[in-house]
């Protein structure tokens, strides 16, 4: 094995997560991956178990090696579990995803003489109490005193990650650089088929509102609270509630408890996204979440419906400040809606700052700009 990666400059990528799907991150390490392997590089990647098969197969095939690694959530057994395989492949770089940025694992830069970059893909929730907030600061900035002078690069995936270093931690440091996410332009584009996918649906000519995630802290609650104000003002306005989580059963039970039933429909997980944003005059993301970034904004400008997002995170980034990112209240929702629903604006200049800004492939070239840096 060792053999295998002794001519080419090497770079591990040690992802900290199941690959059970074939989401955005997925789509990315098969991006970078043909893109190393097309500038020289060989690319090992660790996963904390294998991922599944239609993830696998194109990463072999891009040129990638994936080897497995039990992690735990513990920086110090996670640095010796990690220490005989870099000592073993000698990498020029590691890139951490799905760490905390700074920890024991760091220090495999003066250890092993590699150099350590890590992504914070993190969003999270505003602490709700003093007290956390204060004790959330001074363990960042602690654990930034401790471990981070071993880390060459900090990839923040939009400014409102960059920015909580400062803001939230007391941290400033000139390693924190944006990279945005990407998404797959030729994959999220509008489809010409719209009556077709709509019969598949089981819809007609209805006016229909899009909510993608049905956890909690995905707000959907918040739209099916608006609903009855939209369905006094658009009678024929559909609601798709789209994939799953701990809210399905409660949105169901209270739909029918309002008679909203006729109105919604609970789709389940569907495989192809831009079918959804294909068909929806309207997409809504009612975030209680502090987003780290927004697939769901970028992927359904990009597909070519509107967007009408609660201001959450750095969802007002990837909508570019558009007067529709909005106060996290329904009945700022409902007005919403009704005011898009009676006006004539299109999300095409918004989509053209989408793919300008946020491509899978501005976001791969970035990445190999950096590492060609270091």
């Amino acid at each position: 094995m060792e053999g295998e990666y002794s001519t080419k400059k090497k770079l591990i990528s040690i992802c900290d997560i199941h690959s059970n799907k074939e989401g955005s991150f997925e789509e990315f390490l098969i991006a970078i991956t043909k893109k190393l392997t097309a500038n020289g590089y060989e690319h090992l990647i660790v996963f904390r178990d294998y991922p599944i098969r239609s993830v696998e197969e194109p990463l072999i095939e891009a040129g990638a090696k994936i080897e497995v690694i039990k992690l735990t959530r513990f920086g110090f057994y996670n640095f010796l579990l990690l220490f005989t395989n870099i000592r073993k492949h000698k990498p020029f770089l590691i890139h951490l995803h799905f760490f905390p940025t700074y920890s024991a694992i760091n220090l495999l830069k003066y250890v092993l003489n590699t150099k350590v970059v890590c992504t914070d893909h993190m969003g999270g929730r505003k602490p709700h109490s003093n007290i956390k907030k204060l004790f959330r600061k001074y363990y960042y900035y602690f654990s930034f005193i401790l471990f981070g002078s071993g880390i060459s690069k900090i990839i923040c995936v939009s400014n409102f990650v960059k920015q909580k270093y400062s803001k939230d931690y007391g941290i400033q440091s000139d390693k924190l650089q944006v990279i945005y996410n990407g998404i797959n332009m030729a994959k999220f584009q509008r489809k010409e088929n719209i009556i077709e996918l709509k019969e598949k649906f089981g819809l007609g000519d209805e006016y229909i509102v899009s909510c993608i995630g049905l956890r909690k802290d995905k707000g959907p609650h918040c739209l099916l609270k608006a609903a009855p104000l939209i369905v006094d003002n658009i009678e024929n306005v559909k609601f798709l509630f789209v994939g799953s989580g701990d809210c399905k059963d409660y949105l169901y039970s209270e739909a029918k408890k309002n008679n909203l039933l006729n109105h919604c429909d609970f789709t389940g997980k569907v495989s192809d996204l831009s079918d959804i944003y294909s068909i929806s005059d309207c997409v809504v993301i009612p975030s209680l979440f502090e987003e780290a970034f927004c697939f769901v904004a970028a992927e359904a400008i990009a597909c070519g419906s509107e967007v009408i997002a609660f201001d959450s995170g750095a969802i007002k980034e990837v909508l570019n400040n558009s007067q529709r990112v909005i106060s996290r209240d329904y009945n700022e929702l409902y007005k919403n809606i009704i005011s898009l629903y009676h006006s004539e604006s299109s999300p095409y200049e918004l989509r053209e700052y989408i793919m300008k800004n946020f491509s899978l492939e501005t976001n791969v070239d970035t990445h190999l700009n950096l590492y060609n840096s270091l």
